[in-house]
This record gives C-alpha cells, sequence and structure tokens, in this order.
C-alpha cells in the first residue's frame, strides 16, 4: 500500500478489534505456556503500588514458537492460535514504514530496528506482543491507544511544532543521577537542563540500577534524597531491511554531563551539603516505550559517578534554598568564562570537601580547603594564613566588623587544621573541628562566586594592601 493512500485512522480501527480477538485467544496458550515453562516471575518493584510489568518476554516466545510451530508436539496445536495472529501480523505491516522494510515473501516478517545508538533484528509478532503489553498498562481503550502510540513511533521525527507520540512516548533523556539535596519540583537551570526528583523520572531509569548506585537507606524515605540533572530530546526508531542498516551518526550528548557535574558542585557548594552525581546515563527512553516497540527490558546505559559508601541514606537531605539555588545557578553562567577557567579545579575540589571520607576524612577536608583558599587568593609559601586573613578580610569584607570576622574565621580554620595534623583528628573535639570547617568552608564559598561574578584584582598585594593583625 502506497503511503499517499495510508490512513492511519483506518489503520488504527482495524488493528484495535484484530488486537482484542488475539488477547482473548492467547490466553489458553499462555496457560499452557506456562505450566511447561515453570519459573519464578519477578517483577519491578517500585513500593509505591505500581501493578507488576506485563510478562512481554514469555508473549514474545509464545508467538515465536506459534511462528515456527512447535516441533515437539507438532505444528496443528498453534493453528488457531495463528488464525487470530496472522489477521493482526497483516494489518501491522500494511503501515507504511513497516511495508517498506519487511519482506513481500509469507512468513518472513522480520526486520531491523534501531533505537537511538542501538538495535538489533525484530519481528511484527514482537512488535503485536508489544502493543498487548502496553494495552496491559493503560486503564480504558488501551489497545486503540497503543496502536496511535505506535502509529506516531513508526512515522518519521516530525517538523518543528507538530505533535510528538500521545504520552510523549518519544521523549528521551541524558540524565545524570545524583544524592544529596531533596527536591520536590522541577527546577529549570539553563540550556534545556532541568533538575527533577527521582519520582518524575522512574518512568526512565532502572530500579535495579538505583538500587545499585544509591546508599544502602535511601529508599526509607522513598528516594526523596535523590534526583537528576536531566536534558531532554525527541528521539523516533529507525527500520531498516534486514541485513541492512542505516547510516544514523551515533547520538552524542555533547557536553551534558560535564556541565551537569559542574553544576551540582556548584549546587553543593552553595548549600554547604554533599551533592553526589552517582552515574551519567545517556539516550534513556520511556520503559512504557520501549516495550511498545517489543523490547522487555531495555537497561539504562551508564557509567558509575562518584561512590556513596560514606553515607548510610537514612538520614533525609535538606531541601534546597531558593538564595543558595540562584547563586549556584547565577555561577553557572560563568562555567564557559575565563573566569570560571581559572578556579575550575577549586570547584571541584570544594564540592570534595563537603564529604567524609577515606581513613583520615578530617586531614582531607581541611586539606582541600586551605588548597582553595591559598590558590585562590594567590598565595606565597610563607605567613600563609597572615596573608590569607589580610586579603580575604579586604575582598570579602565591607565594613571593619566583617573584616574582623573574617580574620577571625580564617586564624580559627588554620588553627585547628594545625592541631589535627599535629595532634591527630581524634583528640580536637569534634564540635572544634565542626564549625573550624564550616568558617572556612564558608569563606571559601563566597571567595569563589565573587571571583566568578567580579573576577580578581590585576594584583592582590597591591589592591589589598596588608593591615595589622588583630
Amino acid at each position: 500500500m502506497a503511503s499517499s493512500e495510508f490512513s492511519a485512522v483506518d489503520w488504527i480501527d482495524r488493528l484495535t478489534p484484530a488486537l482484542t480477538n488475539l488477547a482473548k485467544a492467547q490466553i489458553p496458550y499462555l496457560e499452557e505456556y506456562y505450566k511447561h515453562n515453570q519459573f519464578v516471575q519477578v517483577f519491578e518493584d517500585w513500593s509505591n503500588g505500581e501493578t507488576p510489568v506485563f510478562p512481554l518476554d514469555d508473549l514474545r516466545l509464545l508467538y515465536a514458537m506459534a511462528r515456527r510451530g512447535n516441533i515437539r508436539d507438532g505444528e496443528g496445536n498453534y493453528a488457531p492460535l495463528c488464525e487470530v495472529l496472522d489477521p493482526v501480523r497483516h494489518i501491522l505491516r500494511s503501515h507504511p514504514t513497516l511495508a517498506r522494510v519487511v519482506s513481500p515473501i509469507i512468513g518472513k516478517d522480520e526486520f531491523q530496528m534501531d533505537i537511538l545508538n542501538s538495535g538489533g533484528l525484530t519481528y511484527t509478532t514482537d512488535l503485536i506482543a508489544g502493543l498487548i503489553a502496553r494495552a496491559a498498562e493503560l486503564s480504558e481503550d488501551g489497545f486503540r491507544t497503543a496502536a496511535a502510540e505506535l502509529n506516531r513511533l513508526l512515522d518519521p521525527m516530525p517538523e518543528a511544532g507538530q505533535g510528538g507520540v500521545p504520552g510523549e512516548l518519544d521523549v528521551g533523556f541524558d540524565a545524570v543521577l545524583f544524592y544529596g539535596l531533596t527536591f520536590k519540583h522541577r527546577l529549570d537551570i539553563a540550556d534545556g537542563m532541568v533538575v527533577l526528583p527521582l519520582e518524575q523520572i522512574r518512568r526512565f531509569v532502572d530500579q535495579n540500577l538505583v538500587n545499585e548506585l544509591a546508599p544502602p537507606g535511601a529508599g526509607f524515605h522513598g528516594w526523596r534524597s535523590m534526583g537528576a540533572v536531566v536534558r531532554p530530546f525527541h528521539w523516533r526508531p529507525e527500520f531498516h531491511r534486514n541485513g541492512r542498516f542505516g547510516d544514523r551518526v551515533p547520538r552524542n550528548p555533547g557536553k551534558f554531563f560535564r556541565e551537569a557535574v559542574i553544576f551540582l558542585d556548584l549546587l553543593a557548594i552553595a548549600h554547604a551539603t554533599p551533592v553526589l552525581y552517582l552515574a551519567t546515563m545517556e539516550n534513556c527512553i520511556d520503559r512504557s516505550a520501549g516495550r511498545l516497540l517489543g523490547l522487555a527490558d531495555r537497561k539504562n546505559s551508564h557509567n558509575p559517578g562518584r561512590s556513596v559508601q560514606s553515607f548510610d541514606g537514612f538520614d533525609l537531605c535538606p531541601e534546597p534554598v531558593p538564595a543558595a539555588l540562584d547563586e549556584a545557578r547565577e555561577a553557572f553562567k560563568h562555567r564557559e568564562s575565563a573566569r570560571f577557567a581559572i578556579v575550575s579545579t577549586e570547584v571541584s575540589k570544594l564540592s570534595e570537601a563537603l564529604v567524609r571520607e577515606g581513613r583520615f576524612p578530617d586531614e582531607n577536608r581541611f586539606l582541600k580547603v586551605a588548597i582553595v583558599l591559598e590558590r585562590m587568593y594567590d598565595l606565597p609559601e610563607w605567613k600563609i594564613s597572615h596573608k590569607l586573613q589580610n586579603r580575604a578580610s579586604l575582598y570579602l569584607g565591607s565594613d571593619l566588623e566583617r573584616q574582623e570576622r573574617i580574620q577571625k574565621g580564617i586564624k580559627e580554620f588554620y588553627d585547628t587544621r594545625s592541631n589535627i595534623v599535629h595532634r591527630g583528628s581524634n583528640n580536637v573535639p569534634p564540635k572544634e573541628r565542626f564549625e573550624s570547617f564550616g568558617k572556612g568552608f564558608d569563606i571559601a564559598k563566597q571567595t569563589l562566586f565573587k571571583l566568578l561574578r567580579e573576577g580578581p584584582p590585576e594584583n592582590w598585594g597591591e589592591v589589598l594592601p596588608q593591615t595589622p593583625q588583630k
């Protein structure tokens, strides 16, 4: 059938009752299948009342046996099922996209289906199984809705402004999964980048991967301290004749992952709380879209990030503070500037300093903050504390009272660091360590954000003359 003669409405109208008949007719065959293929079914558990996922793989295998005939028990066993399966196959392959790639030879229903950067051999019966699996997820008029969704996925990518697939099944994500702040709502960052709570991306992320990457107790609070920086995109599957492959250039997320991690570092610094990126994941598609296309289990491709071994996950992380969010977003705007290039290492180190990890966590934290301060203020290797007090107080302090407070904070920070180095952290009271670190980190944070906003003076020594130490 030529594409000019094709009517999507007519195709859906014919496909809907055919799928309904097939779903009824296959019930005894599925029951018989389970009698001879006993196993424990493992469904995804989100602990939120979701119904179990339809056993798509089992239906694909049943249809495959019906296609080939059951050699063990004789081909006649599947004849009644094939009588209702074949009309669905014929209607399905009459779609122009499939008619172009499926062989005209009867029984040769295989073709190549590529989704983003992966693909493989697919049969029309796999798509039929996907339609029934997708319909099982829908509350009403499931077969018609699933057929309408598949029709739009089979269409080429629409022009800008045209409608997408119903249910936004053609929306995918590149994502950076993180732990450390409790986002309840969407946060727009810049250039299409968005922060979403985990609840809003569950359709795209495999829960087993979340279990693997998150702190052990993160599920205690319903995964509320987890979220993702994402960048949405639209996609369509590509179809080719069996043995032929398209010339599509693999999709590349570009610099998104690097920039998302930068934003998470700035978010952590602005809130003075750890925000760890757990993994980068590219080409995440809606799991319902995968099932609709006959893919029962399309795992997320990911690269692991920071370890969470220092966190048990049972403490609910703080919610974002509007002022800190604004500070992080404002600093993020400078990520391509020469100013940011100068302090990019300091951004990473300050974020890392918020995490207590390793055999000597306090020594490591104090050392990282000290290195950041000394580099940002371009300090020599002698009289560091004294010169740092002078430069920081005059760079950050708007009045004498604030300058004195900054000087005292730096002196306290370096005194505590010296005590930890010479006496060991266990011999320095926890309260002293906590308060001194907080003061040193806060001064480093203020300096970093001001350097990004205004830049450093041309010469620290000349522009900020030293004053007597109090």
